[in-house]
């Protein structure tokens, strides 16, 4: 179970593409993208070869979430980038931890203070929902596509998927190897997704690009995956 000290803000997934509305860091030597038009934090990073950012944060998708107190976030951990001021009032650090940068944002004023921008949307994860909408949406997991075989990794034999423990970390890190004869959709293998689970996975799913529809991998579980700014997003029900 994630802790509760760590709140969801984005994931940042490497890509050598560009993207629409990218801004550069001329400090760093990268392309950033889609957060701001991204409901649920999916951001996009095309990062320049000669970057002084750590290679972890250039090759492998990071996931990042909004603390109270940074410098007791990374106290103990393996930090690779960091404490840094990329803007008056935020302060950002890169952990690693078994091969996953870790990002950690400490705000000390609103963030749309910070970085106003004019298509930034409303984030479903962090809103108070309307009594109507009857829609939670909680972080779960954070599962990240691989090629490298993994150790303690469990299979789900009905979809052709090793799979790390996310309990096995306070992250909720989990890593996914696909067998080559999977048959679920290329962007969920070649891609690596957030997970929420919600409490109403039909309400969750209406309106959004359903790139699977709705099943079950284990009694009293509900699944379905979304398409949104590029990347595969899982929402899940336990009944």
């Amino acid at each position: 179970m994630i802790k509760e000290e760590y709140k969801y803000h984005h994931i940042g997934l490497p890509t050598t593409i560009s993207q629409k509305n990218e801004e550069y860091n001329e400090e760093w030597k990268f392309y950033g993208s889609g957060y701001f038009e991204s409901q649920f934090g999916i951001e996009w990073l095309r990062i320049e070869k000669d970057s002084p950012l750590h290679p972890l944060i250039k090759t492998v998708p990071h996931i990042a979430f909004v603390v109270k107190d940074i410098n007791k976030s990374i106290l103990g951990q393996k930090v690779i980038y960091g404490p840094n001021n990329p803007a008056k009032g935020v302060t950002v650090c890169f952990i690693q931890l078994d091969g996953t940068p870790i990002e950690f944002l400490q705000f000390d004023r609103p963030e749309n203070k910070i970085w106003p921008n004019e298509h930034k949307l409303i984030n479903p994860v962090h809103r108070k929902e309307k009594k109507k909408e009857l829609i939670n949406y909680k972080y779960h997991h954070f599962g990240i596509s691989t090629n490298l075989k993994k150790r303690n990794t469990l299979y789900l034999k009905d979809y052709k998927v090793h799979y790390t423990d996310h309990q096995a970390n306070p992250f909720g890190i989990q890593w996914m190897k696909y067998d080559s004869d999977c048959k679920l959709p290329s962007i969920v293998q070649k891609l690596s997704h957030v997970s929420f689970q919600v409490n109403n996975l039909k309400q969750a799913i209406k309106g959004k690009k359903v790139i699977i529809e709705p099943y079950s991998p284990s009694k009293g579980v509900l699944v379905a995956f979304i398409e949104e700014n590029g990347a595969p997003i899982e929402f899940f029900q336990i009944n």
